[in-house]
């Protein structure tokens, strides 16, 4: 199967969220090759890095459609927030933020810069550094506008983010005690993760609820979850939680701070297809 799709595993180049020094969909290929049960249902193609490049869908939908059905269920990973642009046949996507059937955190790592920033004192109540790739962003920003802790720098998106701006992501982020995590582009965003990241509580807002794990976590325990017709009252309802709510949900995070890692992830898809 590997071999199948080879050419359909080239890698683009563009790095993005610019602090990743990996994406999962590579990593998870790595990972899985120590399950030899799984690879003849795993379908080994580069979503992502080919989304952000030309390649022929004719030939690998050509490539897809030759695969046995013999009663086997497929499954592949994408992150890209288009999902996947082939038709499958009898198989399950698991995807980061975008569009699938399982879905998984939007993570990346980078313990180096994460690790730096995350001692930071908490001395912001809340902040957004970000892009306007959705009309909530908008409409969150302006409720908060000139609110008493709030740090808000919105701007136009592009995957090219300049040095200064990450810099800035950083230091507002981890010194912000609640972190607005607002759906953009795709249904969720990098933020949500980024947030426990830098042990900050994430405040994520949202149209169409998408959160990974619900099978096995409580996320009304680890993020504050705030509906798109709530944010007329979104500062009231962080001013109403007590530190030892705010304490509990850093700790929940602790507790299962694993699941957000790549090889917690990749652990967890492959117990749920184990089983």
């Amino acid at each position: 199967m590997n071999e199948k799709f080879e050419e359909f595993r080239k890698i683009s180049g563009i790095v993005y969220p610019p602090f990743s020094l990996d994406f999962f969909e590579r990593h998870f290929f790595n990972y899985i090759q120590k399950y030899p049960e799984l690879l003849e249902r795993y379908i080994p193609v580069f979503w992502t890095e080919i989304n952000n490049m030309s390649y022929d869908i004719n030939k690998l939908q050509t490539i897809l459609d030759s695969l046995p059905q013999d009663g086997r269920r497929y499954f592949t990973i994408v992150q890209h927030a288009d999902g996947i642009h082939n038709k499958l046949q009898n198989t399950d996507v698991f995807f980061l933020g975008g569009k699938g059937d399982i879905p998984l955190a939007l993570i990346y790592d980078n313990p180096r810069i994460f690790n730096h920033y995350a001692s930071n004192e908490k001395t912001i109540f809340c902040s957004f550094v970000g892009a306007n790739t959705h009309p909530c962003r908008v409409q969150m920003c302006n409720v908060l506008q000139g609110k008493p802790g709030v740090v808000l720098s919105i701007e136009g998106w592009t995957n090219k983010i300049p040095a200064h701006k990450q810099t800035e992501f950083l230091e507002f982020t981890s010194r912000s005690k609640f972190t607005l995590a607002p759906r953009g582009y795709g249904r969720t965003s990098f933020r949500l993760y980024e947030a426990f990241k830098l042990k900050s509580v994430p405040v994520y807002v949202y149209d169409d609820l998408l959160l990974p794990y619900t099978d096995i976590i409580d996320w009304n325990k680890l993020a504050v979850l705030v509906h798109v017709s709530q944010i007329p009252n979104l500062y009231s309802i962080l001013s109403s939680i007590s530190d030892s709510q705010y304490d509990a949900m850093l700790k929940y995070y602790e507790d299962n701070a694993r699941l957000f890692t790549y090889d917690g992830m990749s652990d967890y898809i492959v117990k749920r297809l184990l089983n």
